[in-house]
């Protein structure tokens, strides 16, 4: 289940129940994003924060927290519920943030789990949905609570982001777009590591790769070689080299594989 800016989640209208293995990068997205660690050592990075949950766990991305969860193969549960079953929650909060985005006493994590589970069934009506949903959340709000919150440094990288995924097939370089933001390269380059545990380049690598195998499953007679430029890689070596590097095996193969 991977994942990267993830626009599609502002259009759901209900909540999305998922179990199974998570691996996804840095995103960020309107909608309010659980998971619940089944076992031990999954890896997860709130707001240039990371933490290991142990079995039993459970953390919440809040409505725009640029956040990166991988599991190590194992499987999780993770709900996303959309903003406009959030308005019990978000008027209760008001301007305010969640404390943490963790819950790890064993009573409050098994409360909320067990209203998560609700969500296999597939038919909940829309009413159901709300209930559990303003149960979830304020569970939540009684076990993280609320504080004020600056989010200077939150709402820039939140910018970046939505600037990358629009212009990711362009010549995108570290000075030109600490430039447009008005830093230094260095302090930026910082600022962008700290947040997303990657570099600039190799973030960059990666959305145009999933881009490219997007590009590829709409249209698989389409040109390798040129969706890979199209995508906003210079060389073919490049777009071979990292592609490899993410996923262990050729372009070819990988599509093969998929289709």
């Amino acid at each position: 289940m991977n994942s990267f800016y993830e626009s599609l989640r502002e259009t759901i209208s209900n909540v999305e129940y998922m179990y199974g293995p998570t691996n996804c990068d840095p995103h960020w997205h309107q909608a309010v994003e659980i998971l619940y660690a089944i076992d031990s050592d999954v890896y997860t990075l709130i707001n240039s924060k990371e933490h290991i949950l142990r079995a039993g766990e459970i953390c919440i991305a809040d409505c725009y927290d640029v956040h990166s969860f991988c599991s190590h193969g194992k499987n999780v549960i993770i709900l996303i519920i959309p903003n406009e079953l959030l308005n019990d929650y978000l008027k209760f909060k008001e301007k305010k943030h969640l404390a943490t985005p963790y819950v790890t006493d064993s009573a409050a994590c098994q409360k909320i789990v067990r209203l998560l589970r609700e969500f296999e069934n597939d038919h909940l009506s829309l009413l159901l949905q709300r209930g559990y949903v303003d149960a979830i959340m304020g569970l939540f709000c009684t076990h993280c609570g609320l504080e004020e919150r600056a989010d200077a440094d939150v709402n820039l990288m939140q910018n970046v982001l939505n600037d990358l995924e629009k212009n990711y097939s362009e010549d995108i370089s570290l000075n030109s777009l600490a430039g447009q933001y008005g830093y230094s390269k260095y302090y930026f380059s910082r600022m962008f590591n700290r947040f997303f545990k990657m570099n600039l380049n190799e973030y960059l690598a990666r959305l145009r790769i999933r881009r490219f195998i997007s590009a590829m499953q709409s249209d698989p007679n389409a040109d390798i070689i040129g969706t890979a430029f199209d995508c906003g890689f210079n060389s073919w070596q490049t777009f071979y080299r990292c592609f490899k590097q993410f996923y262990n095996v050729s372009p070819k193969k990988f599509l093969k594989n998929i289709q």
